[in-house]
């Protein structure tokens, strides 16, 4: 019976409150051409995908863009010292006029004397025109001159030659010559600033994926804070139909207005939550801050390896930090050998060959040269020494990096593991936790309709099924960051 009886209250009350409801609107004032056609609908909230924000992210992210430009200079950097280390053509061309102060007694120079002049690669006394081609090298040069001269004097002979000369260093000290080791380096900076740029990608990516899914479950908050609004508000207007018939009290209403009120805050906590970490999200990405969208659900990220021995493995072969002190030791290994290569003699060859021709006289010439040189450091102070000491003690240096870095990277690799592990536990929980909170508050439902229970009682399990299914969210979001985090630990 009482059952009944409060099923027609609750029946009179809705249907009063339908009444109420289409009055105001049949007495609501309407404008000119207006209808009730023309009300404004709410505006579509923009949707955007996991992949649209990563995608997003990679083109306009500021770390990004930073790192990229340490890339180019890297690479640029690379080609001058390949330049700079490489081979290169150079023409030239020029004029001489080659005369004598005093006057001499002798007369003008032989035909024979001057086409061996002209042989050996100089000028001889008269109008002199060159044109050349210089191939340089790190350690080689070859230079090709041509060369007419118009002798002065009463025979006005006239000579062409060509000389090739070349020289070549044969050992400097460092296998392939201290120019190789310099390009050595600069390929393993532009290594290391790649592994960097790669680092930088990951990274942004992590803290966009993290960003996203919190925003992901914020807006799961507000739904689920949004749904205990409306239950306490039909609560309220449930007692206060009771109140009406005399079947609830005065304490009963003013218990679900409390339990309103705190639904009503936690929303707006919750949406002011969500509000920040859109921001931070679009901060992340490179959007404007007052971008309004909200994130399309996306399914649990994929679970790597939780086997230890696996993980670390990979994290050992990906960890950026592993990679660029393995091309810092590269580096610094060649450069204990170029300071060593200091000390050792640099020993060169030369040589050369010319031919001339006298045209007037039908004279020809030819001389060559061959030599070779050697050049030893005996005393320097010191300084050979603190050089390679100072290069040693770099390379020992990374190494000592070297091993702490692969010492942090297990013990943050092990923590992942076990935050995995422990997020999913507790995720299994939370649903569990749902399951029972929902059960009691069904119970407590039933048992009051029947007087034996209070409104308290409803109203305190009506709460903790709330707090198990925001908790049930937060627990989702934290495993997901787990694997999010255990994905960054590893490298990938």
């Amino acid at each position: 019976m009482r059952i009944d009886r409060l099923r027609t209250v609750l029946i009179l009350a809705a249907a009063l409150g339908a009444a109420t409801a289409a009055g105001a609107q049949a007495a609501a004032p309407t404008g000119a051409g207006s209808s009730p056609s023309s009300a404004a609908a709410p505006a579509a909230v923009e949707t955007v995908t996991l992949d649209e924000v990563v995608a997003a992210a990679r083109a306009t992210a500021s770390g990004l863009r930073l790192a990229r430009a340490t890339v180019d200079a890297a690479r640029a950097q690379l080609v001058q010292v390949q330049a700079s280390n490489g081979i290169s053509l150079a023409g030239k061309g020029g004029y001489t006029h080659v005369g004598s102060l005093l006057d001499s007694a002798s007369s003008s120079p032989s035909a024979s004397s001057a086409a061996a002049t002209g042989a050996a690669g100089q000028g001889v006394s008269g109008d002199n025109a060159q044109l050349g081609l210089s191939l340089g090298g790190p350690a080689t040069s070859v230079d090709l001159t041509a060369q007419h001269s118009i002798v002065s004097g009463g025979s006005s002979d006239q000579v062409s030659s060509v000389n090739l000369s070349a020289s070549q260093t044969v050992f400097d000290g460092y296998p392939g010559g201290r120019a190789a080791a310099a390009v050595k380096q600069a390929v393993y900076s532009w290594q290391a600033a790649q592994v960097a740029f790669d680092a930088a990608q990951k990274s942004v990516i992590y803290q966009v994926k993290q960003a996203y899914y919190t925003l992901l479950t914020d807006q799961a908050t507000v739904l689920i804070r949004r749904a205990s609004v409306d239950q306490a508000q039909q609560n309220l207007a449930y007692y206060s139909g009771l109140l009406t018939a005399g079947r609830a009290t005065d304490l009963d209403v003013l218990e679900n207005q409390v339990n309103l009120t705190q639904a009503q805050l936690d929303l707006r906590s919750a949406e002011n939550t969500t509000a920040v970490d859109r921001q931070n999200l679009s901060l992340l990405v490179g959007w404007p801050l007052d971008r309004g969208y909200e994130v399309q659900d996306s399914p649990v990220p994929a679970l790597p390896d939780l086997e230890e021995s696996s993980a670390l493995k990979t994290a050992f072969q990906n960890r950026q930090e592993l990679r660029t002190l393995a091309f810092n030791i590269a580096s610094a290994d060649v450069n204990v050998d170029l300071q060593r290569s200091q000390a050792a003699p640099v020993i060169s060859v030369t040589g050369s060959v010319g031919l001339g021709q006298d045209w007037t006289a039908n004279v020809n010439a030819g001389s060559f040269t061959l030599g070779g040189s050697i050049a030893l450091p005996v005393v320097d102070g010191g300084l050979h020494d603190a050089q390679v000491q100072q290069a040693a003690a770099q390379a020992a240096s990374y190494r000592i990096q070297q091993d702490q870095q692969a010492q942090g990277i297990t013990i943050s690799v092990r923590t992942a593991l076990f935050g995995v592990r422990d997020a999913r536990d507790r995720q299994d929980l939370a649903g569990q936790n749902v399951k029972a909170a929902q059960g009691q508050y069904n119970l407590q439902k039933a048992r009051f309709g029947v007087g034996l229970v209070t409104t308290l009682d409803v109203l305190t399990a009506f709460q903790a099924l709330t707090t198990a299914q925001v908790g049930l969210q937060q627990a989702r979001s934290t495993y997901i960051l787990s694997i999010l985090a255990l994905n960054n630990a590893m490298g990938l």
